[in-house]
């Protein structure tokens, strides 16, 4: 019995590590032929194409070769994670992955825990620098190609952003593209909303009523075509602030 976790894990581990790697090399090769390929077609570079003159007519069908696994790369590692008998203790992303984000947190990831403690849990905090301000600074997570950030505040997590092009949901089944119908099918009468001049659309907050979770609170962002952009979780006044640290 311990043989045979200790293969299903070392399994998973490297089914992981892969997948990772695939997406990094995918990425530097789609990067760079899509750029040949503009310059060979808008004949800016007559030294590439001149070297080149049978790949231009090939260049889309090996952009579309590259580009489609890299887009279903985080697909592949959402489906790593929800299958039977999956150990996240291998690789703690994978919790972040299968888990769904609540008003309290992100799986592994709990509002009100310092950045220590996630340590501790096997995830690596990596601050965006371009979006902390002073105290308060935001964190991604090394190896999690998941759109996610974290707010924290004397490195205290306080809230988790839920990005444009993430596949995370909440409980409830709210997503990226998700409708402002849906919030109020969802939610009804426990959201509350106001125009967001920034977006051209609405900042609507979910309130939960269950004891002990009062001070939280699921926000979401929509556009002027009533879609959801963005939202997050958090603890309240922070997780409300639109221009995050700003």
């Amino acid at each position: 019995m311990v043989k045979g976790k200790q293969k299903r894990r070392g399994a998973l581990a490297a089914i992981v590590v892969f997948t990772s790697l695939v997406g990094l090399v995918a990425a530097s090769y789609g990067q760079r032929s899509q750029g040949e390929a503009q310059a060979i077609l808008a004949g800016t570079t007559a030294t590439t194409a001149q070297a080149l003159p049978s790949y231009s007519p090939q260049a889309g069908v090996l952009l579309d070769g590259v580009l489609a696994p890299l887009s279903s790369l985080r697909v592949m590692q959402r489906a790593i994670a929800l299958a039977p008998g999956v150990d996240a203790d291998v690789a703690p992303t994978l919790a972040l992955l299968a888990a769904p984000l609540k008003t309290t947190g992100l799986g592994p990831i709990r509002v009100g825990m310092e950045l220590d403690d996630l340590r501790a849990k096997g995830l690596t905090p990596v601050l965006i620098e371009d979006a902390s301000n002073g105290q308060c600074q935001y964190y991604r997570i090394k190896d999690h190609g998941e759109p996610l950030g974290l707010m924290a505040i004397d490195n205290q997590v306080l809230r988790v952003d839920i990005w444009p092009g993430s596949l995370t949901t909440t409980r409830s089944g709210i997503r990226i593209g998700s409708t402002e119908q849906d919030l109020v099918r969802v939610y009804g009468e426990q959201l509350e909303a106001t125009a967001n001049p920034v977006t051209l659309g609405k900042t609507v907050i979910f309130t939960p009523q269950d004891p002990g979770e009062d001070v939280y609170r699921l926000v979401f962002e929509t556009d002027d075509q009533g879609r959801v952009t963005q939202f997050r979780a958090g603890q309240f006044p922070s997780v409300t602030w639109a221009e995050g640290c700003g």
